[in-house]
């Protein structure tokens, strides 16, 4: 079967006779060779029962290596790396199921349609693929994965009624498998028989039912229900509006649209037998619902991916057949003689909780001590602690948390170490920090305390702010944390009460909002005792784990972005057949095996036990074994007891538990036998009376984690002495760098909490969740960390290289998603020329329900200077080098030919196409303003008056990123001698300047916030005759993004003869250069246009910036390139890479569509009339497109579907519908076939 895509010459390959000649040898051979091996190989892995005869070392290390370097390699997606390790351990097991399944997975994943195309390269993968699946099925036929697997082969090979047979005997295998019968129903609408669609529809409906909590599922089968005109259709519309319900405010918010309105209309058209309406309905309804994150999760229940049935281990009794060698023991931690702290005044009353934080700021750890009657902060001195403050309390409280819950950013002072050691130590430079906050919590409710510090004394005290009534209604707490549930900067409020978990938004003055309703949440009686925040599934928004001691019960909270979650138990999170976490009491993170999945470590019925994971994709995890941990005692007691960090600092995270004997503490080391981490007791630390509880920390900061235990009244301390190995601490601190400036990012928590640390040191991968103000890592041997990666909760991952012992980390000024980037070729190299699309943003939220309005056309002026030709072409080139997805319709390129003392200037104006329509303005004789200053009286003329590159700052404070103090630019034109004109003169003002805009998760944030303004663009007003400022224009448009040229036209404008004019705004723009004209006659051009040669789409990688000295914007320098993968992941189909040009030759809705690294090369032929002399020649480049941020609160800003369309009225559109066009729907088969990997970006630090 041909593909349409003709111009790829890609085909479907013709099912041969002879691969059935073929298949048969092979199963003939395969049986003989069975039987052959029945007798005479030794069982090493044979499927049958009995005991394993031994395994050397020698011969065990080598299928280990073979294992896991094959799977490794699939997983990274390096197929030709894996296919020779698999196939090499399929020889070496030819018996067993793990190489042929795993073969033949990793064949199958290279079945694309251009592969296939590819001759004779095609025909022998097709030929090796069919060998690998002969193989498996001789050794497992009654397996229903290698059913499925055979399957999806043949289906890739466009023969959908053998993949049909093999899904039907799978469904045989496992006949309440919901995935396989959505598997088959999408394979039996391929098959152009009249009953096969009745029988895709049975198919469907039999998955539903299986999965009817499954709202993809609930969409796909609404649509054959209304179709079908079935009565049905009630049932599922009522199941569809309660699975939907998280997400109905958001919808109503993003699209206008009532879904349970919808809903209500679609059951009275079908009592009324109105299926037209109840058909239009259920396709609306799937439009709008069919890219959100909770729909998406539920897809990939039932559409599983192949790596889900890679075997990933050999079995249990090949580990006990191998004749080990003694394992390495790892190196044990030395404490000094424990000793109670002294403190002043001393401690009376027992101590109910404890915390270390460097509350005060001056570089060392504190002490946060909650006892019943108050909370008590003491500084170290000495050996003495000294107190702080104290802040008596009126209730029963069990809790103290500290977090930084108001970004008040202070300098902090230069921390020192209480003892000195060799050069691993290095002072981190001073810094503004953030101070940190206090919550109390139990049964009397929660309190918040916001940390003050007196201007003149730095004396520290505590101020109660009052809260809702809502939350003060809270009771009987359990458990409380924070995490920025909504991804808008500041930590918001997990709490768990006897009567259930609710979850509160920061407002960012502290108060909190609840937005419980927008979620799915466990059941009440859950009663969680622990809360954990993670990127449980490394999507990269933050979910929750939650464990309890009291009902015995654990799952997660999945996030499903804008603030709404789902409970989802940990039995649904298993392999076939697998086991569950459903049961722990209490858990920890680790990553056990270092395969970038986080497994648990948790407490059973008093057992310590591994929960062991992998992730097959993003937003997917399975637990794939749960086993208990040998030599661990009892963790008996009723209160957290489990925590985890590198003790002895040897790169491996170590396990403490807190029994009633005392202290456990196992110690991890890298196991060789599965490149694991196996835990080895230790030691056990006791004390005179009961240990309540316990903290790791480096109290002297001496670069080892010491222990501090509370029993009664008595705080007693423990301190590691440490060995010769290195360590690292990381410190985050969400700041913005501009020079030597830093300012507030906004953008994400101060202390980045919440955010994925990943180090590599030698061949140990280490990655942690940021929970406090530094985060420890051992190194072992290693002097240096070779890769530090911080992927903050915003989704920003930042990279650094060779790290050196402590490094405090800032975020870097740089934006996540912006706009494409444009090179010119200026005769010598291309050189950074601007950002494009700045006025056509889909999906941007200036507040919760505020949707940008998006300008899908621009019109830019290219310097003749900068754009220079080469063999007969101009050649531009347009990047996406940041986190989000550009969509090109049109690129066109005029040539504008005029005299050489007339300079032309494009309205490159950010405004609605009145304002900003298309107009070429011709300048003779600029005129710079008579005097120049910012609303203070700050004189700035000299930096507006020429085009230098030095830019105006006309604001002092900065609150946000693109939020500041208002401020005002203040010009006087200086036009006297139009004064006595006997008509009003015609005035235009030029304006040169660039934005450093808000991100749209810092609007939603400000728009909660009821003390911080929203963002104003700028406002134009002149005098009135009292000398006052009137506004005259309350948007006058503004330049979008890097340098740009807008025109505003005064004219008529001014209400007296005195022309000044204010433009005042609290967002932070930059100012370069502002002049005006007088009654200027245009001047002569002549406009050509510059055909397009050729479009070419490839991948280039990302452009290394060059910060400006300044205030100017940051620009990039082409010839210095970084290749590999710098942000995560967007999902959806991207343009293939190759000829391009067909589709942004008109604007006609057909789509370049880019991500963050691709490049498109554009030649345009030079024209053939010569410019005239004495004249020059300047460019205008004409773009239609749209741009979409990957932003967490980007509506629908992870996937680059729907896509937009010109026609649109608003993005998302949940009435309309994208044009059903044959070329558009070719596009998608044919261009739009690429998917952004995975596995490049989350496996790059897994392998050395």
């Amino acid at each position: 079967m041909r593909s349409r895509c003709s111009s790829l010459e890609v085909y479907f390959m013709p099912f041969r006779s002879s691969h059935f000649a073929i298949i048969a040898a092979v199963v003939l051979f395969l049986g003989m060779l069975a039987l052959f091996l029945t007798l005479k190989a030794p069982p090493e892995l044979k499927n049958v029962p009995g005991e394993l005869k031994p395994i050397s070392y020698e011969r065990a290390s080598k299928l280990l290596k073979l294992k896991n370097e094959g799977v490794a390699y699939l997983e990274n997606e390096k197929y030709a790396d894996a296919d020779r390790q698999l196939e090499q351990l399929a020889a070496e097991l030819p018996t067993d199921e793990i190489g042929f399944r795993n073969l033949t997975i990793c064949r199958l994943l290279q079945l694309t349609p251009e592969k296939l195309a590819q001759q004779p390269a095609g025909e022998k993968l097709e030929e090796l693929t069919l060998k690998a699946l002969s193989q498996l099925i001789q050794i497992s036929p009654e397996s229903a994965v290698n059913s499925i697997l055979s399957a999806r082969i043949y289906a890739a090979l466009g023969k959908p009624l053998q993949s049909q047979a093999d899904l039907i005997h799978a469904t045989e295998l496992k006949p309440k498998d919901a995935a396989i019968w959505f598997e088959l129903s999408q394979i039996q609408k391929q098959i152009p028989a009249e009953n096969e669609a009745s029988l895709a529809h049975e198919s469907l409906a039999k998955a539903w039912e299986l999965q009817s909590d499954n709202l993809f599922l609930t969409l796909e089968y609404l649509q054959v229900t209304a179709e079908q005109q079935s009565e049905q259709a009630t049932i599922v519309f009522e199941k569809a509006k309660t699975l939907s319900a998280p997400l109905a405010a958001s919808v109503k918010d993003h699209t206008r649209l009532d879904l349970n309105q919808l809903i209500e209309d679609s059951l009275t058209a079908i009592r009324d037998r109105k299926w037209n309406v109840v058909l239009r309905n259920a396709r609306i309804m799937r439009n709008v619902l069919i890219a959100e994150d909770l729909v998406k999760s539920d897809r990939r229940r039932v559409e599983q991916n192949s790596l889900e049935f890679v075997i990933h281990d050999f079995p249990p009794a090949f580990y006990q057949a191998v004749e080990w060698p003694a394992q390495q023991q790892p190196r044990t931690v030395e404490f000094a003689q424990a000793r109670p702290l002294v403190f002043s005044p001393v401690l009376t009353s027992a101590i109910k909780d404890l915390q270390v934080a460097d509350y005060d700021l001056d570089g060392k750890p504190d002490l946060v001590v909650l006892t019943a009657k108050q909370v008590v902060i003491y500084s170290q001195n000495g050996e003495l602690w000294n107190l702080v403050t104290q802040q008596d309390l009126d209730g029963d409280f069990a809790e103290v948390r500290l977090v930084d819950l108001d970004a008040d950013v202070q300098q902090m002072t230069q921390p020192q170490a209480t003892e000195k050691k060799e050069p691993t130590l290095f002072p981190i430079s001073p810094a503004r920090d953030a101070d940190l906050d206090l919550v109390v919590s139990g049964k009397s409710g929660i309190r918040i305390f916001e940390n003050q510090a007196d201007a003149k004394t730095g004396k520290r005290s505590l101020e109660m702010k009052a809260q809702s009534e809502t939350l003060d209604t809270l009771s009987d707490l359990l458990a409380v944390n924070f995490s920025d549930l909504d991804h808008d900067g500041d930590l918001d409020l997990v709490a768990s009460t006897e009567q259930g978990l609710s979850l509160w938004s920061n407002r960012g003055d502290f108060s909190f909002r609840d937005i419980s309703n927008q979620s799915h949440l466990p059941p009440a009686d859950l009663a969680a005792t622990s809360l954990v925040r993670v990127d449980w599934d490394r999507d990269v928004d933050l979910d929750l784990i939650l464990c309890s001691r009291q009902s015995k019960q654990a799952g997660y909270l999945e996030n499903l972005r804008h603030g709404r979650f789902r409970w989802r138990p940990f039995t649904q999170v298993k392999t076939e057949n697998g086991p569950t976490a459903s049961q722990f009491e209490e858990c920890v993170l680790a990553d056990f095996d270092r395969n970038g999945s986080w497994d648990l470590i948790g407490v059973r019925q008093k057992e310590l036990m591994l929960a062991e994971t992998r992730r097959p994709e993003p937003g997917s995890v399975q637990i794939t074994s749960l086993q208990k941990m040998t030599g661990a005692k009892p963790v008996d007691l009723e209160s957290n007891a489990l925590q985890t960090g590198d003790l002895n600092n040897d790169g491996v995270l170590d396990v403490v538990a807190l029994s009633s004997t005392g202290l456990q503490l196992l110690l991890g080391t890298a196991e060789q036998r599965t490149e694991q981490t196996a835990y080895v007791k230790d030691q056990e630390l006791t004390s005179a009376q009961s240990i309540q509880m316990y903290r790791l920390s480096d109290l002297n900061l001496d670069g080892s984690l010491d222990v501090i235990t509370v029993a009664g009244d008595q705080i007693v301390y423990q301190q590691n002495r440490g060995n010769d190995y290195h360590w690292i601490d990381v410190s985050l601190r969400a700041e913005q760098i501009k020079g030597e400036v830093k300012s507030a990012s906004g953008r994400v928590n101060h202390y980045g909490i919440g955010s994925l640390l990943e180090l590599r040191s030698g061949t140990i991968y280490q990655p942690q969740i940021v929970a406090g103000q530094s985060t420890h890592f051992g190194l072992g041997n290693q002097s240096v960390a070779e890769a530090i990666r911080v992927l903050w909760t915003n989704g920003i991952p930042v990279n650094i290289i060779n790290a050196k012992t402590d490094q405090r980390i800032y975020e870097k000024q740089t934006l996540m998603g912006s706009c494409p980037y444009l090179y010119t070729w200026d005769g010598k190299q291309f050189s950074f020329y601007t950002d494009l699309l700045w006025a056509a943003p889909i999906g941007l939220q200036f507040a919760q329900g505020v949707v940008a309005p998006s300008r899908d056309w621009e019109y830019l002026k290219i310097e003749g200077d900068r754009l220079k030709p080469k063999d007969g072409v101009y050649e531009l080139r347009i990047t996406e080098e940041l986190w989000e997805a550009g969509y090109f319709d049109l690129v066109e390129l005029m040539a504008i030919d005029h005299p050489a003392d007339v300079d032309l200037y494009s309205n490159e104006k950010v405004g609605p196409p009145d304002l900003a329509a298309f107009k070429i303005h011709t300048v003779q004789h600029p005129l710079s303003p008579r005097a120049a200053v910012n609303h203070k009286g700050r004189d700035v003329l000299a930096e507006i008056k020429d085009g230098d590159n030095v830019y105006a700052k006309t604001f002092d404070e900065k609150y946000r990123q693109g939020l500041t103090e208002d401020h005002a630019l203040e010009l006087d034109l200086n036009i006297e001698a139009v004064k006595n004109a006997k008509t009003a003169p015609r005035i235009k003002l030029f304006l040169t300047g660039w934005i450093y805009p808000t991100d749209t998760g810092i609007n939603l944030a400000l728009s909660e916030n009821p003390s911080m303004p929203s963002p104003r663009p700028p406002a134009l007003s002149v005098p009135d005759k009292n000398g006052a400022w009137k506004t005259i224009q309350p948007f006058m448009g503004f330049p979008g993004g890097k340098t740009k040229t807008i025109v505003v036209d005064l004219t008529d404008q001014f209400l007296t003869d005195d022309y000044r004019v204010r433009i005042e705004t609290n967002m932070e723009f930059y100012w370069d250069q502002v002049f005006f004209t007088v009654d200027e006659t245009p001047a002569e051009f002549v406009t050509q246009p510059v055909p397009l040669e050729s479009a070419t789409l490839r991948y280039r990688g990302f452009s290394t910036p060059l910060i400006h000295p300044g205030n100017g914007p940051e620009r990039y320098d082409y010839q210095s390139l970084t290749t590999g993968i710098q942000w995560p992941p967007m999902q959806g189909d991207f343009t293939r890479y190759g000829d391009v040009k067909s589709l942004v030759e008109a604007a006609d809705n057909r789509l370049v569509i880019m991500g963050s690294g691709d490049e498109m090369r554009l030649l345009f032929k030079v024209p053939e009339e010569p410019i005239k002399p004495g004249w020059k020649r300047d460019f205008i480049l004409h773009n239609v497109g749209w741009d979409k941020d990957a932003n967490l609160h980007t509506i629908l800003g992870q996937s680059v579907e729907p896509l937009p369309f010109r026609e649109m009225q608003s993005y998302p559109y949940p009435t309309e519908v994208y044009p059903d066009e044959e070329v558009l729907q070719q596009d998608r088969e044919c261009y739009h076939t690429r998917r952004q990997s995975s596995a490049r970006f989350w496996n790059s630090l897994l392998k050395p």
